[in-house]
Parts: structure tokens; C-alpha cells; sequence
């Protein structure tokens, strides 16, 4: 540990590095030497996945590509099949992962630790893993900060706990918290540029306060919102109506102009830029991408290939496959399909479900053969034992009790002999 972390020259050292080139802080170094403990504690799956991550961000011909994760199970699958990343989508969360004791749309209604838990245990699944497998990495968890869940103090406390989690990166969106509604739904009210940008240098302060270089990404809804809190800021105030709703707030009139100037904003301070939208579409990812790079050439830019877009509609097949890399010869070098892990669980289980139903065990065995079919493909989910950490506890077992002992699990396992 770091005895003089806290001190002036440690503080000056971290801030001096390259990674900090084309970042901007709204806050001093006396700030950050005031809120470090003279100790640094170590956050290790933090630190080097975000070094990781930027690494992979920052190559010249390809991107990133993620599918999100609505359980550890799906990130494990991943895992198995070498992913670079895995995403980590608030959506899911509240739809599945939560640790409240419902579910729930994406209205920021769980509860706001349930995401850096989920990264937690996810990182936890993959580390069990690892050392059965004996891997050496962990693919860098991209995860999901909503509106922050409140002002400055809850994204400062929700950053502090995803850097405990391990999470390589965090995105927070433009939204009002306390309002918050799924990008691709309507109700979405917008907050002024400087109130976001304060959300921005919260979380980037929290993360310096801990010596970790975790990626920061900036996302605005304003593409397709239609309400703003307020016209004060002078950057947003040309893009709104004079006119006021019945809740309050100012009308958005300019909503493709209003996205880039706030991205144009946020690119000061953030990593990554994302802006949220409602359709696959080509011509303004290019259009956002240029003015973004005229004036932020080294600027990463972010898209999610959502579920929710009906993709053949807009496309056909060739250029849905040609999409993604179109996307990367604009800048867009991290790509996802975020509710990805929810129709896969969810479509699977009732295909599943209606094959079987009235007891038909055909349905079953079709299952297994199809799991035999993958298992060819490196698949090792056949072993339902194993895949949650069966083999590491008998390990255990085996150290403590020895291999001779009549308690361990393995011998007669049918698991071991019939699969």
C-alpha cells in the first residue's frame, strides 16, 4: 500500500499521465488530496480493466463488441467463449437482477446498489472460473449508472461502489433522475448542460479520490426526449421552446441540433460519448460522429445496437451484417446489444416451456441434445454442477478432507457419468 497517497506530489503523478490528455476537471488537486485517505486501497479488477478496455478502445481497425448480461450465468457463457467485454444494462437490472424483491421497467425504481452488486457477483462467478480454467484475464465489464439515482453526492457514493464491484466502466445519462425513463420510450425530461456536467465531474472525482482510471462515458437522451428541466443554461436555451408543459418543462424544438451541442459538451469531460436512439440509423451516426470529431478527434464513441429496434424493418440482411463495421469506420469503436441476456432468457425458456407443457419429457431431451450439439463448440453448461463452481468446492474438499474421503461429491456424481 501507498503510505503517501494523499499528499500533493502522488496527486500531480496520477493526474500527469497521458491516460488524462484530453480529460477536463472542474475541480482541484487540493480537492482530490483532501478526500484520500493517506492509504490507497487496492481495487485491482477496477484498475485493470479499465486500463484493459482503453486499451482495446483505442485500437485503430476494430471495436469492441458487447451483449448485455441479464444474469451471471449469460456473463459466464461469455466468458467461456472469450468475450472482450460484457455489458451490464440498468434495463436488465431492474428486470431481472435487482436486489429488491420485485421486478420492474426502466423507471429507476430498484434498488440503487443492485447494479454494482451485480457486477460483483459477476466478477466473482468469472474469478472461479478463472482458476478452474486457469485463465489469466477477465473480459472488462461495461455497467449501466442510469441518471446517477440523484444529484452529485449519489453519483459520487454509486461510482465509489462500482469501483469497489470492479466494473472497468461506468455510463450515466442525461436524464432527470427522479424522472427517469427508458431510451426508447417517451416521458423523458433532459437536465441543462452544466447540471449534467457536474454529474460527469462527480464521478470522475470519486474515481480519482481512489487512484482508479475507470472509463467514464457520457450519454444523452436529448435525440429523442421532448422536455428539458430548464432554459437556463445558455448552451441548451436556442434549442427550446418559450413554452412550458403542464408538468413544468420547457419543450425540446431542436432535438437533433440539442444532442450534438451537449455531446459536444461532454466531450470535454468524458471518455466515451453516446447518444441514445430511437432508430439504426446510419446517416446520423455518421453526422454526430464528424461534428464530434472535428472538434474531439480522439474521441471514443459508443452505440447500442438495441433489441429494440426492429432491425429488419429498416434493413435488409447485407446490411445488417455490414451495420457494425460501418459504424466503426465512424469512430464508434464501442458497440453492444444491451438487452440482449433478457430475450434470449426469455424467448428460450418459454420456447422451452410451451414444448413441455401438459409433461412432455421430448421437449427435455430435445434440450439436452441441443446442449450436446454446443457442447462439440466448447459448451460446458451440460454440467450444470460444474458450471457454478462444483469443481472449485470439491477442490476444497479434496484439500481439507482429502481425496479418499467418502464426502466428496464427484464419485458418484451422474453428472460425471452420464454426461
Amino acid at each position: 500500500m501507498n503510505k503517501a497517497f494523499n499528499t500533493k506530489e502522488a496527486v500531480e503523478k496520477y493526474l500527469e499521465s497521458d491516460r488524462w490528455s484530453y480529460v477536463k476537471r472542474d475541480y482541484s488537486l487540493h480537492s482530490i488530496c483532501s478526500l484520500r485517505p493517506s492509504l490507497k486501497v487496492e481495487h485491482t479488477l477496477s484498475e485493470i480493466g479499465s486500463k484493459s478496455l482503453l486499451g482495446l478502445l483505442e485500437r485503430k481497425n476494430e471495436w469492441v463488441s458487447g451483449l448485455g448480461a441479464a444474469t451471471a450465468q449469460q456473463a459466464l457463457q461469455m466468458f467461456h467463449l472469450n468475450y472482450e467485454i460484457i455489458y451490464v444494462s440498468g434495463w436488465q437490472v431492474a428486470a431481472e437482477s435487482n436486489t429488491g424483491v420485485n421486478t420492474y421497467p426502466d423507471l429507476s425504481l430498484y434498488p440503487s446498489n443492485s447494479t454494482p452488486n451485480f457486477v460483483e457477483k459477476i466478477n466473482n462467478t468469472l474469478l472461479k472460473r478463472m482458476a478452474d480454467l486457469n485463465k489469466d484475464k477477465l473480459p472488462p465489464i461495461v455497467a449501466d449508472g442510469e441518471s446517477g439515482f440523484g444529484g452529485i453526492y449519489n453519483v459520487y457514493e454509486l461510482t465509489n461502489q462500482f469501483i469497489n464491484a470492479g466494473a472497468s466502466a461506468i455510463h450515466f445519462e442525461d436524464q432527470l433522475a427522479s424522472e427517469k425513463k427508458c431510451g426508447h420510450v417517451g416521458g423523458k425530461v433532459i437536465i441543462p448542460t452544466h447540471e449534467y456536467i457536474k454529474k460527469i465531474n462527480s464521478s470522475r472525482l470519486a474515481s480519482d479520490v481512489l487512484g482508479v482510471p475507470i472509463i467514464i462515458i457520457a450519454r444523452t437522451d436529448a435525440l429523442n426526449a421532448k422536455l428539458m428541466t430548464s432554459d437556463y443554461d445558455d448552451r441548451d436555451r436556442k434549442y427550446l421552446s418559450k413554452n412550458r408543459t403542464s408538468d413544468g418543462y420547457f419543450q425540446i424544438e431542436k432535438n437533433h441540433e440539442l444532442a450534438i451541442s451537449k455531446s459536444l459538451s461532454y466531450s470535454e469531460y468524458a471518455d466515451v460519448i453516446w447518444c441514445e436512439t430511437n432508430t439504426p440509423d446510419l446517416g446520423f451516426a455518421k453526422e454526430f460522429a464528424d461534428e464530434i470529431k472535428r472538434s474531439f478527434p480522439n474521441k471514443i464513441l459508443a452505440y447500442n445496437c438495441s433489441p429494440s429496434f426492429n432491425w429488419l424493418d429498416k434493413f435488409n440482411k447485407k446490411e445488417v451484417e455490414n451495420f457494425q463495421n460501418n459504424l466503426n469506420d465512424f469512430g464508434y469503436k464501442l458497440q453492444f446489444v444491451s438487452l440482449a441476456g433478457f430475450h434470449s432468457l426469455a424467448s428460450s425458456m418459454y420456447d422451452l416451456a410451451n414444448k413441455y407443457k401438459g409433461g412432455n419429457m421430448s421437449a427435455i431431451i430435445e434440450l439436452q441434445e441441443f446442449e450436446k450439439k454446443l457442447s462439440k463448440e466448447g459448451y460446458t453448461g451440460i454440467r450444470h454442477q460444474q458450471e457454478v463452481g462444483g469443481n472449485y468446492y470439491e477442490k476444497i474438499g479434496e484439500a481439507l478432507l482429502g481425496e479418499n474421503s467418502e464426502l466428496l461429491s464427484k464419485k458418484d456424481s451422474t453428472e460425471n457419468t452420464q454426461f
